[in-house]
């Protein structure tokens, strides 16, 4: 009898193995170096790859602010038993970020087993490492997290630093995360390449939209004086229409008057013929100037053109990741509501 109910306890206290739930699920934790304990604690919480639409119908109720961040995982957990949802990503463009979402939700999952003591341990050495992130985006997802509820924001340090941050500034936290991962380096470097092609056609996208901006000032500007010369020369034109009418005239009286033996009017007539020539020539220079900066202005335009049809492909391309991964208005689904 006492022989029976000691090798019952001994198998109550062994550890239960914990199975991947899919190839893809063991493959995720492979190539995310997880130890044997991240491992196992990752497997435990059944994690799952769903396309876009499910994937945002079961974790729909989750903790994440839809329209500030991109939801790709969620660990939803009743206190005893969890879950990991990942979301489907087959754009090649975003290779990586289903690796960095595995680790970041197995990460929340580990969250969850510490003790309080753990935690407090842990908060301080995780708000000192936050003072190292450079990433614009990420630092606006702890701000918004950091508004919040303090568990869930220091949560959320415990997930996107041990996943996105390469250097923690901190070696003690570097050898917690030790326990986790065998080169963490490796995780964030799947973070970075998620990043990358979003980051790029934002980067370019900042530079260009201040870039445009400058140029269609200048533009409309260049437009309004081009359009004030051509005015001053149609008024020009029509000013050297009536000399140019008045010449003729007082060329007629000339000539009649020298006819007459009266030379009076000649010396009038080549003094008003020499003016009307010196406006030609100003007229014409004017009109060579204002063809040379039509043609300039058109040069700038067709530049200016090419730079909106470059931003407007990065927005395509930007368009078009995102639809890959971002949930549409159009795919939520509403569910009736019976009388």
């Amino acid at each position: 009898m006492l022989g029976g109910g000691w090798l019952s306890s001994c198998a109550q206290l062994t550890p239960k193995t914990y199975e991947p739930s899919s190839p893809k699920i063991k493959q995720l934790a492979i190539d995310t170096t997880m130890t044997p304990k991240a491992r196992q604690l990752f497997y435990q919480q059944e994690p799952r790859i769903e396309p876009k639409p499910t994937f945002h119908q079961l974790c729909r109720k989750t903790e994440h602010n839809t329209e500030k961040t991109i939801l790709l995982g969620c660990f939803t957990s009743n206190g005893y038993e969890g879950n990991i949802i990942i979301q489907s990503v087959t754009d090649p463009r975003l290779a990586g970020m289903m690796e960095m979402v595995a680790a970041h939700e197995m990460l929340h999952a580990a969250y969850q087993k510490l003790s309080n003591k753990e935690r407090s341990q842990l908060a301080p050495k995780l708000k000192r490492a936050v003072k190292q992130v450079k990433d614009k985006h990420l630092l606006a997802v702890l701000k918004e997290y950091e508004a919040g509820d303090p568990d869930i924001y220091v949560n959320e340090l415990h997930s996107h630093l041990g996943t996105s941050l390469d250097d923690l500034g901190d070696p003690e936290l570097e050898e917690y995360y030790r326990q986790y991962f065998r080169d963490r380096k490796q995780v964030v470097a799947f973070a970075e390449r998620s990043r990358s092609v979003l980051s790029q056609i934002e980067s370019q996208v900042e530079q260009l939209e201040p870039e445009l901006n400058t140029l269609e000032v200048n533009l409309k500007a260049e437009k309004d004086y081009i359009q004030r010369a051509e005015d001053d020369l149609k008024s020009s034109y029509q000013n050297l229409e009536r000399m140019k009418a008045n010449l003729a005239y007082l060329k007629q009286q000339a000539e009649g008057s020298l006819s007459r033996g009266d030379a009076s009017l000649v010396n009038e007539f080549e003094q008003e013929r020499s003016r009307f020539n010196a406006e030609v020539g100003e007229f014409n220079w004017r009109v060579q100037q204002l063809q040379d900066r039509i043609k300039k202005f058109n040069q700038q335009f067709e530049a200016y053109t090419q730079k909106v049809d470059f931003y407007n492909k990065l927005a395509a391309t930007n368009r078009s990741i995102l639809s890959a991964i971002k949930l549409d208005s159009s795919e939520v689904k509403v569910e009736p509501v019976g009388p």
